[in-house]
């Protein structure tokens, strides 16, 4: 009983410890200045009426056949076996719990992850050494997509919630500790979207070379793999298919292929590759032949065009990475529109449609807000790199792993990158940023000196 007691005194002290941060005045400030606009995009989204994309519709789905049971059952239909493994089970578990049906309360308290995730940024800023709240302060409002996916039923809150905590795991040295909550970390992401299921082959190679150089060991490090391998049996018992997720072929055919042929021959030529693909598919007989096939065909056309395809992608995460984010602030205004985004009008109408049809646009204040926010992404980059070039010879185990981390989670994305799917890095790109911009002054200040 006493050591319970202990163990809960212990929590409470490590959490008042944490949150100790808001006695500090000029944290509180900003704290609270962020919150404030936190909860006036709410007030945006909350009049705009619309709390979901595409994506949130698969997430219900989810949830739907979650709550129904039929999550557990087994399927070789295309339809039902796409929809059986589209999405990992986490999100839609959690979007149960608040009210299956109420859209508003699922994004109220998505809105508690916001205030978590400024808390988040400011707290790793400060570990960091910061100072400049000012600064932290004024790139957060001017990359608005912290804000909008926050009050949006997708994933990109949590997501952003786990990649803050990770990066302040990374502080300092590694230690077993640490290291554990890492590799509990990863399991959360790889549940959480598909674009990580991935990513505990790159953890584990680099720990097996951090326990190598530094003559230590920690089980956990398998754990991430040997789950996401588990998983994908479980979807091959389900479906006859070993695989993580069927958003892998949609991903290669329907964006990533689509898109590289789309630019390559225009979008004609794509349409009716894409059409020929999906005939074949409907001639097969079962959900694992068909998803064979498409994975056979995109593995083709890749190999067929691979030093193209290989800049192709690269070109589009990168693009992506200083995208700011048309497409974000049209949901405040308008219903979804997949075809709306700057960087798929780009991608398949060209440069010169593409600038040609902003000019006609009748939202054309919105391309006015965006030039700040785009100016604000390039600062933010350019001082990222300065940091990193400044630290080339001194960047420990756990700065290594973090910017690995930031890379993949940049380059997977490949040609569809966007503001989006930046959005749940950009409290780590802005703390990390305004080191580097202090770090500048510093150096600037002793050099007149």
């Amino acid at each position: 009983m006493s050591k319970f007691v202990c163990l809960k005194t212990l929590k409470k002290a490590q959490l008042t410890t944490f949150f100790n941060n808001l006695n500090d005045s000029e944290f509180r400030k900003h704290f609270l200045f962020l919150s404030f606009f936190m909860l006036f995009f709410l007030a945006l989204r909350i009049i705009q009426g619309d709390f979901r994309l595409a994506d949130s519709e698969d997430y219900f789905a989810t949830a739907e056949l979650l709550k129904s049971g039929e999550y557990f059952s087994s399927s070789t239909d295309f339809g039902m076996a796409t929809l059986l493994t589209k999405r990992p089970f986490l999100y839609p578990i959690l979007i149960l719990f608040p009210g299956f049906s109420n859209d508003l309360v699922i994004v109220l308290l998505q809105t508690l992850l916001g205030f978590l995730n400024i808390y988040l940024t400011l707290e790793l800023f400060k570990k960091l050494g910061g100072k400049s709240f000012r600064l932290v302060t004024a790139l957060v409002l001017l990359t608005p997509s912290i804000f909008i996916y926050t009050h949006l039923v997708m994933t990109e809150a949590l997501v952003m919630t786990l990649s803050l905590l990770m990066a302040l795991q990374l502080t300092g040295k590694l230690d077993s500790k640490k290291t554990f909550h890492i590799q509990l970390i990863g399991i959360a992401l790889v549940f959480l979207k598909p674009a990580f299921y991935l990513f505990p082959i790159v953890s584990l190679l680099f720990f097996l070379f951090y326990f190598v150089r530094t003559k230590t060991f920690h089980f956990s490090v398998f754990l991430p793999l040997l789950l996401t391998i588990g998983y994908m049996g479980f979807n091959k018992e389900r479906t006859g298919y070993f695989h993580f997720s069927s958003m892998q072929n949609i991903n290669l055919i329907d964006y990533n292929l689509y898109l590289f042929k789309a630019q390559k021959e225009g979008a004609e030529v794509a349409n009716q590759w894409r059409d020929s693909v999906y005939l074949q598919v409907e001639k097969l007989p079962t959900f694992e032949k068909q998803s064979e096939f498409l994975a056979t065909e995109g593995k083709k056309a890749i190999q067929e065009n691979l030093i193209p395809y290989s800049v192709f992608h690269f070109y589009g995460a990168v693009r992506g990475s200083i995208d700011p984010g048309r497409f974000d602030l049209m949901t405040l205004v308008e219903k979804y529109d997949p075809n709306q985004g700057f960087l798929n009008m780009l991608s398949t109408a060209g440069l010169k449609k593409t600038i040609s049809n902003f000019f006609e646009y009748k939202y054309f204040w919105i391309i006015l807000i965006l030039i700040p926010i785009f100016f604000a992404t390039l600062f933010k980059w350019a001082l990222l790199f300065r940091h990193l070039w400044q630290r080339k010879k001194r960047i420990d185990f756990a700065g290594t792993f973090l910017v690995i981390f930031i890379a993949y989670a940049i380059l997977i994305t490949g040609p569809v990158n966007a503001s989006r799917y930046m959005m749940p890095l950009q409290g780590i790109l802005i703390a990390y940023a305004v080191i580097s911009w202090e770090s500048y002054r510093a150096k600037k200040s002793s050099t007149k000196q």
